[in-house]
C-alpha cells in the first residue's frame, strides 16, 4: 500500500481485547486516527480509557493476554521506500519490529523514577539504543551520547554520562529518558504522560524542550495525556478517547473553541482555573453517591455529634520551625564526615478556625516535611507548633503520651497516594474501624454504624465494606482515605497532595467533596499541592515555599492578581492553561531560573550583614525580602 502524503502513522478501525478469566475485555473498540509527519497528535482521556493500550499495540508490546482482534496500524517510515507497513499484521517476532522499536518509533515513559535502571549509568542507558540500532565504536557512541545529553539540557554532559539515575532530580531524569528516545533520530516519538510526575516549572521546561526538539528534528509526536492544559500548549490535532472509543477528534482549535461531545465539554468543565467565580463548583463527570446532598444531610449530623466551641485566636500557629537532617558519608571502618541539610528553615504560619491555608511549591521545597513536623511524625530541630483546641492552646512539640494521642485524634492527615496509603490486606471495614479501635471510640455495633455512616458521607455504597482496596478505583480509594481521616471527628485536616495521582474528572469529585465537608463540618485545613489552580479552588490564603522557606503568603486573590516574589511569578507563569489564548511562553520558561535563589537579586537576596525577613506589602500580604531593601522594589 502506498503511503498518504505527510501521514507517518495511520491507525484504522483498531480493536484490542484482553483474555481474562470468564471471558474477554474489549479495551479498544474501533479507534481510528492519523499522525502527520512533523506534527503533534494528542490522545486524551481518563485512566482506563485505552490510551496506553493503543500505544502498546502500535509498538506490538501488548501483555501476553492482550491481542489485536482486527484493524490496521500502518507505519510509513520517511526513510523507507514509500510503502506503508501494517504493523498489526506482523508476527510479534518479525525482525522489522526490533528495528522499528527505538530506531524509528521511540517512547518517553510516564514515570522517570522507574523508567531508568538504578544499576547503570545514564551514559550506558542512553547509548544502549544507539549501539543496538547503529554500528558505532565505543568512542563514537560516547561522543553522540554526550551530544544528545547536551541537546536535552544537561549542563555538564560529560559528568552526566557517568552519573546514576538516583543522583538526578525528577526533571533531569525525564531529560535523560527523552535523550534515550532521541538518540537514534526516530521518525516518531510516543510520549506517555511525560510530565505527570513533575512540578509545574519543570513540566513547563520539559514541554518547551520537547516542542523545540520536535521542530529541530521535524519529528512526529503522539502525546498521551489527560491534562488539557498540556494539550492546548503542545498539540496540533486532538483525539478524545473514552472507554476505548473515539468521542471527538479534530484540530486543537476545534477541540477548545468548538467542542461538541458532552464528554469533552464535561472534561473541560472539570478543570479548576483561575477565572472561576466565587462559590462556583467544578463539574464532575460522575457524581459520587447522592453528591452534595449526602454531605449536607450527614455533615450536619457529624458536626452536631461533636460540638466544637468557637476558638479565639489562631487554630494552628507555627513559629520559627526548623528541621535539619544530618547525612553521614564514609565507610563502616574508616572515618566519616557529616553534612547538615536544612529542609525547613524558619517557617511561621497561622491558620484560623474553619480556614483553608494552601501550601504550594516544587518538590523538595519542604511542604510535606512541614506537615510531618506539625503532626509529630518528625521531630523538629527547633521552633514551636501550637494548636488551639477544646483543651486550650498547647505546644504540640512538648506533648507526651495521652496528650499526644489526643492531639493526633484531633488533627488527621489525608495522604498523597491512594494506592499505598491503604493496607491491601485489610477490608475497607477494618481500615475505617481501625482508628476507632485505637482511640477506643465506641464498641461493636456503634463502631459498625459509624463506619457505615462514613461510607455514606464520602459517597460510597456501604455494601462495599467487605471489599479490599485493590477492587476500587483511584478516586474511590482516595475517598476511603478521606473517610478514615474523618472517623475521629477531627478539628483539622492536613491534605498532602490529595488529588495529584487522580484524573481530572476524579480530581473534581474529590475537590468538591473536600469543599463540601469543610463547609458542613467546619473543618480547618492545610492543603499541600504543587498545582496552583487546585489550591486556588480550595484555599482562602496561600503560602508559597521555596528551599525550606515561606517566600510569600497572602489571600488567594492578592497572590494571583498581584504576586511580588520572583519565585511566585515563575510558578504562575509555568501553569499550562486549557485555553488557546493563554499559551505558555516556552522561550521565557526555558530561560527562567527563578527556583535558584541566586537569580532573585535585588530586594529578594541577602547582602552583606542584611538578612531576609517577611515584609508586609499589602493587607495580610507578606513577602520574604532583604530587611534593608528599597520598598519600591516590592511593588507587584
Amino acid at each position: 500500500m502506498e503511503r498518504d502524503d505527510g501521514v507517518i502513522l495511520k491507525v484504522d478501525d483498531l480493536h484490542v481485547s484482553f483474555d481474562v478469566q470468564g471471558g474477554q475485555i474489549d479495551a479498544v473498540k474501533g479507534v481510528s486516527f492519523e499522525v502527520k509527519n512533523g506534527s503533534v497528535l494528542a490522545l486524551v482521556g481518563e485512566s482506563g480509557s485505552g490510551k496506553s493500550v493503543i500505544t502498546q499495540a502500535i509498538l506490538r508490546i501488548l501483555p501476553t493476554n492482550g491481542r489485536i482482534v482486527s484493524g490496521k496500524i500502518l507505519f510509513c517510515d520517511p526513510k523507507g521506500d514509500g510503502k506503508a507497513i501494517d504493523v498489526a499484521d506482523m508476527s510479534s517476532r518479525d525482525p522489522y519490529l526490533y528495528k522499528m522499536r527505538g530506531g524509528r518509533i521511540s517512547m518517553v515513559f510516564q514515570e522517570p523514577m522507574t523508567a531508568l535502571s538504578p544499576l547503570h549509568t545514564i551514559g550506558n542507558q542512553v547509548e544502549e539504543a544507539l549501539t543496538l540500532h547503529h554500528k558505532k565504536t565505543p568512542k563514537e557512541a560516547k561522543a553522540d551520547t554526550e551530544e544528545v545529553l547536551k541537546l536535552v539540557g544537561f549542563p555538564d554532559p560529560g559528568r552526566a554520562y557517568e552519573m546514576y539515575s538516583f543522583e538526578l532530580s525528577g526533571g533531569l531524569r525525564q531529560r535523560a529518558v527523552i535523550a534515550m528516545a532521541l538518540i537514534c533520530n526516530p521518525a516518531m516519538v510516543i510520549a506517555d504522560e511525560p510530565t505527570t510526575a513533575l512540578d509545574v516549572t519543570v513540566q513547563a521546561q520539559i514541554l518547551g524542550l520537547m516542542k523545540e526538539l520536535q521542530r529541530k528534528f521535524n519529528m512526529a509526536i503522539l502525546l498521551i495525556t489527560h491534562d488539557l492544559g498540556v494539550v492546548a500548549n503542545m498539540a496540533d490535532e486532538v483525539v478524545v478517547i473514552y472507554h476505548g472509543e473515539v468521542m471527538e477528534s479534530g484540530s486543537v482549535e476545534d477541540i477548545f473553541n468548538n467542542s461538541q461531545h458532552p464528554y469533552l465539554k464535561a472534561l473541560l468543565s472539570a478543570i479548576p482555573h483561575f477565572e472561576m467565580a466565587p462559590g462556583e463548583r467544578l463539574v464532575s463527570l460522575r457524581e459520587m453517591g447522592n453528591g452534595e446532598n449526602t454531605v449536607k444531610k450527614l455533615g450536619g449530623q457529624f458536626a452536631a455529634a461533636d460540638t466544637k466551641k468557637k476558638i479565639d485566636g489562631p487554630h494552628l500557629e507555627v513559629k520559627n520551625l526548623r528541621k535539619e537532617f544530618t547525612i553521614r558519608k564514609g565507610s563502616w571502618f574508616g572515618s566519616s564526615s557529616a553534612n547538615t541539610i536544612v529542609a525547613v528553615n524558619d517557617v511561621s504560619l497561622v491558620v484560623k478556625q474553619g480556614e483553608c491555608l494552601g501550601l504550594v511549591g516544587e518538590s523538595g521545597s519542604g511542604k510535606t516535611t512541614v506537615a510531618k513536623l506539625i503532626i509529630r511524625a518528625l521531630e523538629a530541630t527547633s521552633g514551636e507548633v501550637k494548636f488551639n483546641s477544646n483543651n486550650g492552646m498547647q505546644n504540640v512539640l512538648e506533648l507526651e503520651k495521652e496528650e499526644l494521642m489526643e492531639f493526633r485524634r484531633t488533627v488527621q492527615m489525608i495522604f498523597q497516594d491512594p494506592f499505598s496509603s491503604l493496607n491491601p490486606r485489610m477490608t475497607v471495614q477494618n481500615i475505617l474501624r481501625e482508628p476507632l479501635q485505637i482511640h477506643k471510640v465506641g464498641i461493636g455495633d456503634e463502631q459498625r454504624d459509624k463506619v457505615v455512616e462514613l461510607m455514606k458521607l464520602v459517597g460510597l455504597d456501604p455494601r462495599f465494606l467487605n471489599r479490599y482496596p485493590h477492587s476500587f478505583s483511584g478516586g474511590q480509594r482516595q475517598r476511603i482515605g478521606i473517610a478514615r481521616a474523618l472517623a475521629l471527628h477531627p478539628e483539622m485536616l492536613i491534605c498532602d497532595e490529595p488529588v495529584s495521582a487522580l484524573d481530572v474528572s476524579v480530581q473534581a469529585q474529590i475537590l468538591n467533596l473536600l469543599n463540601d465537608l469543610r463547609g458542613e463540618l467546619g473543618l480547618t485545613s492545610l492543603f499541600i499541592s504543587h498545582n496552583l489552580a487546585v489550591v486556588n479552588y480550595v484555599a482562602d490564603r496561600i503560602a508559597v515555599m521555596c528551599r525550606g522557606r515561606i517566600v510569600e503568603i497572602a489571600n488567594r486573590e492578592q497572590l494571583f492578581e498581584r504576586p511580588v516574589h520572583p519565585y511566585t511569578k515563575s510558578l504562575l507563569a509555568s501553569v499550562p492553561y486549557p485555553d488557546l489564548d493563554k499559551l505558555l511562553d516556552f522561550e521565557e520558561v526555558m530561560k527562567s531560573k527563578a527556583h535558584d535563589a541566586k537569580s532573585w537579586g535585588g530586594a529578594f537576596s541577602e547582602s552583606g550583614e542584611s538578612s531576609l525577613m517577611h515584609i508586609e506589602v499589602g493587607t495580610d500580604h507578606f513577602v520574604l525580602a532583604n530587611e534593608n531593601c528599597d520598598k519600591t522594589e516590592l511593588s507587584a
